[in-house]
Order: C-alpha cells, then structure tokens, then sequence
C-alpha cells in the first residue's frame, strides 16, 4: 500500500530524486513535491486562475526544479479538448482486449473520435504516465479496463479533467462509468449447462481472486451448484491468471489433488484452452473425457480442437454503450453504469458424462 506523503509547505524548495529522469517525470512527481493535489498541478499548467498566485508560483518553481516539460505541456493545456479518445488496457496480448478495441474505434469513428491506445501491462507507475500525458494533450476521456492505482490518485485524475469509462472491470470507489457483462449470470449459464448435461462434480479453473470479474464469475458458478442442490467442494476450484499457462497449471494443480470431476468451467478462454492443452498433453481430452466451458467467446475458441463452448460478450454492445457517456445527447440518463446481457455459445467441448 502506498505510504501517505508528508506534505511541504508552498514555495519549499525541493531538489530533484536522483532516480527520476527529467523524460519520466510526470504530473503527480510535480504534485508530491510541491505538496498540492495532481488538480491543482494540472490548473497551474493549464493557467486557469482558479489557483491562488502563491500556490502557481510555487508548483511552477518545483516543476522547474525537478526539470519536468513545462513549456509544452502549457501549451497543449490551452488548447482545446482533444478529439482523441483513450483506451488503456491492462494486457493486450489477451485476444478479447483487441476485439474489443476494434468495436471501439469503429464506433468511435462515428462520434468523429480517434482511438489513441496504450499498455499499461497493470504497472502503476505506466498508467501515471499516460494519465498525464493525456491530461497534458487535453484528452477528456479515457476507456480503461481496471487500474491499479490507489482511489485516491484515481478521483485526483477525474478531479484534474479525466472522464474514466471503465469496461468490464469497475474502478475503486465507482470513479466515473462502468460498461460491463453480467459476469455472474453468465457463469450460472455455463455452470447450468453442465448440470443440465448430467454433470455433478464439475470443477471451477477461477480467475485471479483480486480482479472483481474473477468474483463474479466464481459467484455464479456457485450459483448455479446451490440451486441444483450439488455438494459446494473447494477442491474442485483452483485459482489461474488470465492466460493459457494460467490455464495449464491449473488443470495440472487440479489433476495433483486427485478429485473427481466430468467437466470444468473456466473463467475466460485463455485458462480453457490452456487446460484444454495440458489435459491433451496427459492423453485427455475433451468432450470425451471432460466437457469443457470457457467466458469471453475469443475468435480463437472457433479454431481450437474441439471448438469451445464459451459465454459471449457482446463487444460491439459494450463499445456502443461506453461511447454514449462520451456524448451527453445520448448518454443514458442518470445511469452510470450498464450492464450488458451475456449468451452460451454451445460448439463441441461439452458433452453429456461417459457411461451416462
């Protein structure tokens, strides 16, 4: 957790860190230091005379100090608010991020919007600078999937001019829109399905426990076990990232603790075809030896071997809704969040249970 900063008080000097280049410093380095919110720093550059003239001169004698760009940023501040819309992903190597990325810039096109995209691989420092950078070119609004920044620093951010449409995964404290799935309905769906199969014992191959739709999913799968009446058992859940070696590992922790189980729910695609791989890899397979559900309905499920059962998310659907926070004709009144209905696309990985 992040310590909490002695503030100094205005017009303190302060002498640059060391271990901060002048190309990485941003907005919330200008903040700490000068002891005054990532807003504040944000008026001062943008000179906005909302900032008494003792708290500009000192932020403006630390941003010097500490060697961060104030010239252009100055600039950029003054000018009108970009046309650009900003997305930041988490992983953009997870393939549901691209195609949701691709129903946003053509639904963006429409409103006459750019899509200005960024990684942030989930690393805190990463997204600052974005988030400053952004708020330097006067980029209004900015499509996230999660942040890992504190609360704090995040309504700083919304404080300073960032609107935050959140997609899939909400930000802490409820900070600007949220468009999600129904991810706890849609694993009831897909646990539901196994069950009206024939399955009982059907293991549950869980997302990260720290990422809210990891806890919907796996709510809803216990869900679905509760209402049929099926004995809840631990050992038939295991935790995986977001990835097929995720994936892999989990099916090898589940194989290790020698339970007994038909079929398995995963909670996204890339942890099923992970253990789809690894159960090949020990002579199993699926639907003959397990059925097998996925969440996300990736492109890639239409081309695994068999093709995978999967809960779709409507991606078009949810780049439509978060785009109509960004026009206030059209965004939904008084909502701030919209969940989105959810499918089972059935293909060839489940099955009802051998010998049944």
């Amino acid at each position: 957790m992040q310590q909490p900063v002695a503030r100094r008080r205005a017009g303190q000097h302060v002498s640059k860190p060391a271990s901060v280049e002048p190309s990485r410093l941003t907005i919330y380095d200008v903040a700490r230091h000068a002891g005054v919110s990532t807003s504040t720093v944000s008026r001062v550059l943008a000179g906005r005379d909302t900032v008494s003239a003792t708290t500009r001169e000192a932020v403006l004698k630390v941003a010097q100090d500490l060697g961060y760009r104030l010239n252009t940023v100055a600039r950029s501040l003054a000018t009108q608010v970009s046309d650009t819309v900003a997305v930041l992903l988490p992983d953009i190597s997870n393939p549901f991020f691209p195609s949701l990325v691709r129903a946003l810039q053509v639904e963006a096109q429409r409103y006459g919007y750019m899509i200005l995209l960024g990684d942030t691989a989930g690393d805190a420092d990463t997204e600052r600078r974005y988030l400053d950078g952004l708020l330097s070119k006067q980029v209004r609004h900015v499509f996230v999937v999660g942040l890992g920044l504190p609360r704090a620093e995040i309504e700083e951010y919304a404080r300073a001019g960032l609107v935050f449409i959140a997609l899939d995964r909400a930000l802490p404290g409820g900070t600007g829109y949220l468009v999600q799935s129904d991810n706890r309905a849609g694993a009831r769906l897909a646990t539901r399905h196994l069950i009206d199969l024939g399955h009982r014992r059907i293991a549950h191959l869980a997302g990260p426990a720290d990422v809210a739709v990891s806890r919907e999913r796996r709510r809803g799968y216990l869900d679905a076990i509760r209402e049929a009446g099926l004995a809840e058992d631990e050992q038939l859940v295991v935790e995986s990232s977001f990835s097929e070696v995720g994936g892999a590992n989990a099916y090898r922790h589940l194989v290790d603790r020698q339970v007994d189980y038909t079929a398995i729910f995963a909670a996204n695609d890339l942890i099923a075809i992970g253990a789809l791989f690894e159960a090949h890899q020990r002579g199993r397979n699926a639907p003959d030896d397990f059925s097998l559900v996925g969440f996300d309905d990736v492109s890639l499920t239409r081309y695994t071997s068999p093709q995978l059962t999967t809960v779709r998310q409507d991606v078009v659907a949810m780049a439509r809704a978060g785009l109509q926070f960004i026009d206030p004709e059209r965004a939904p009144s008084r909502r701030r969040t919209v969940t989105l209905p959810v499918s089972l696309e059935i293909r060839q990985s489940t099955a009802r249970p051998t010998g049944r």
